[in-house]
């Protein structure tokens, strides 16, 4: 779950992270009145997930409360990649000596924390690993936040070969400060990431975060409710995930037009990359858990309610579950529902025969052969398109 700029900047802020004074607004009365409380130049940027803000020009700066409020009008209702924007962060604009990157992350290869470092802020650190990987710190950090000290005092000596505007010692010493807030809060809030980039040296020898980034663990967010709202979708589409996370499963939007309902994230790529072999186009894909009658049915309900969905493909390779449950589920949906679909069904595993019974019974026919049932879905989407 990755955090907006701002909620980042909020939690630097409450642990010690010094970060510019700043105000979130989402209306003009409110950007004028958080440009008002920084008195001087500010900066406005556009809340979203999507990164690379200031590439697509959508970062802007302003002098005073109007042509802050003029730039917000310039922002409002514009999109970044899909992401419409919704709010601004409203920063008092702050004059730097140099600008750097620092962040905290996980190294899964060998399960610790890992610090990365580059003399060069304000640009995407992946490109500056590739063209000049001598100028990436990396450094294994202890989950028992130990050696702090040392691991500063080796990036301070490190960063002071590019930066000559500040003593070392200080650089160390501001550094050593900043790597205990940051490490704090990559723990405390289970993160993924903590990333500040750039981080600005200001004329005192202090730094400053100048933007932030936090993504935290998916797994963790039961323990960070007050974090769990919509972010890059609509409230349907948030209310949408959140339950489907509850059931354990998995919905992806995509652009064809063959729906997919498969349990199992392997096989359900494996179903994707044999549309697009035979020429068929995946409208949306749901990769459920351990499913039940109930289950299913709301299942189809899902597919029912999408008018993207011209074919339905359904994929039951049973273990645990039960093909004559499941089918009981489809034939329910049947009942109640008229099918604006055609529906394909591979079925497979426990209790099978009594699965196909029931199928066959309602009208459909299922399959054994994943491929089979795969070509016959791109026959049917061909036939509605």
């Amino acid at each position: 779950m990755r955090l907006f700029e701002y909620e980042a900047k909020e939690i630097f802020s409450r642990n010690g992270i010094p970060v510019p004074r700043s105000g979130y607004a989402e209306t003009k009365e409110e950007v004028v009145e958080a440009a008002k409380r920084m008195n001087g130049p500010v900066v406005l940027k556009p809340q979203t997930i999507t990164k690379a803000r200031g590439k697509a020009g959508l970062v802007l700066f302003a002098n005073n409360p109007l042509e802050a409020a003029e730039c917000f009008a310039r922002l409002q209702g514009r999109t970044h990649n899909g992401e419409k924007v919704r709010g601004v962060l409203v920063e008092e604009k702050i004059s730097v000596l140099a600008e750097f990157f620092l962040a905290v992350t996980v190294d899964y290869t060998n399960a610790v924390p890992v610090l990365l470092s580059s003399p060069w802020g304000g640009v995407e650190v992946e490109v500056s690993a590739s063209k000049r990987p001598e100028t990436i710190k990396q450094i294994s950090l202890s989950s028992l936040q130990s050696h702090l000290e040392r691991h500063a005092s080796e990036l301070g000596s490190f960063l002071s070969k590019y930066i000559s505007e500040v003593e070392p010692d200080v650089l160390k010493e501001q550094l050593q400060f900043l790597l205990g807030k940051m490490f704090h809060v990559f723990k405390s809030y289970d993160c993924e990431l903590v990333e500040i980039n750039p981080l600005g040296l200001r004329h005192d020898g202090t730094l400053v975060a100048l933007d932030g980034l936090m993504v935290i663990d998916d797994e963790a967010r039961f323990r960070h409710p007050e974090l769990v709202k919509p972010r890059a979708q609509s409230e349907e589409e948030f209310s949408r995930e959140e339950e489907f996370r509850k059931r354990g499963w998995t919905y992806i939007p995509m652009e064809g037009e063959i729906g997919i309902l498969s349990s199992g994230a392997g096989i359900t790529m494996a179903i994707l990359d044999l549309i697009h072999f035979g020429g068929g186009r995946p409208a949306n894909f749901l990769d459920t858990a351990q499913m039940d009658r109930k289950g299913i049915y709301d299942a189809f309900k899902i597919f029912h309610n999408n008018p993207n969905t011209k074919v339905l493909l359904v994929n039951i390779f049973a273990g645990l579950n039960r093909c004559d449950e499941l089918s009981l589920g489809i034939t329910d949906y049947l009942r109640d529902f008229n099918p604006p679909f055609p529906i394909v069904v591979r079925m497979i595993g426990n209790r099978d025969n009594e699965g196909r019974t029931i199928l066959q019974q309602a009208g459909i026919k299922p399959l054994e052969s994943l491929e089979e049932a795969v070509t016959r879905a791109i026959e049917e989407a061909r036939c509605v398109s």
